[in-house]
């Protein structure tokens, strides 16, 4: 498992986290000739893969980051960098005879959701593919579409050089992997979405942990009644009837599925 990157498991979606430091990409001692096409393969890479090497290619963002990145992964032990494309649509033209294991997709210089299209569109035509979204922060939007569209998770410029490899291999196998921080940026966006104050989201989660409400009292320095209270209030803005519904509701929110 990589260093501070959290496997996120499709059957409960839930997933303790630590953030990754950020660390600046070493460059490989190599260079890969310019291409007039907005599409290139790599199929005469110098390089000699560890077997089976984990074939990738990378699609969309600025043109000398994918060029660099590219360089930099196709260094690493266990990567084969198929080429780079300027689009989905280049990549698609390209049909290539053997569809690589994980598309790396940079979803930051689409303009906002353009991404959220872009993986629908190679979910249906690449199935065979892992998609993995790259972007430089943790956002809600990001974070959604990838629980929506079920891809092999989200990588940050951020990492490492190691850590992006140690990431794609992972997420090759078939798991799911999340940057620290994941589930906040779900939960910020549902909290707004329902009005909860900042007392409700605390009450919330000592009731999702199973707290009664004088242990909830006590945690917070308040009244009994005054937890009943905002208990009332929490229901009719989740619109559940109980604590179980609430704590339910709570799963599903951090989960990205509220």
């Amino acid at each position: 498992m990589p260093r501070g990157i959290t496997e996120l498991h499709r059957d409960d979606a839930i997933g303790l986290a630590a953030v990754v430091p950020a660390q600046p990409l070493v460059a490989a001692n190599t260079t890969i000739a310019p291409s007039k096409r907005s599409g290139r393969r790599l199929s005469d890479s110098p390089f000699a893969f560890s077997s089976p090497a984990v074939t990738l290619v990378l699609i969309g963002g600025q043109c000398l980051l994918r060029e660099a990145t590219a360089s930099l992964l196709a260094a690493q032990d266990g990567l084969h960098v198929l080429g780079t494309f300027e689009s989905a649509a280049d990549f698609l033209a390209a049909d290539m005879e053997h569809p690589p294991a994980v598309l790396l997709l940079d979803c930051d210089e689409d303009g906002p959701g353009g991404f959220a299209s872009t993986v629908g569109v190679l979910s249906s035509a690449q199935a065979e593919s892992k998609i993995v979204l790259l972007a430089r922060e943790v956002r809600e939007e990001v974070i959604r579409c990838a629980i929506e569209h079920c891809v092999g998770g989200v990588i940050l410029k951020s990492y490492s050089t190691n850590d992006i490899r140690a990431a794609i291999s992972y997420m090759a196998t078939g798991r799911t992997v999340m940057p620290g921080g994941w589930q906040r940026a779900v939960l910020a966006h549902a909290h707004e979405r329902l009005g909860l104050s900042p007392r409700h989201r605390q009450i919330l989660a000592l009731i999702a942990e199973g707290r009664r409400n004088e242990e909830i009292a006590t945690e917070l320095g308040v009244s009994p009644n005054t937890v009943k209270f905002h208990i009332r209030v929490l229901y009719s803005r989740l619109g559940v009837r109980n604590r179980v519904e609430a704590a339910h509701r709570y799963t599903r929110m951090i989960s990205g599925c509220a």
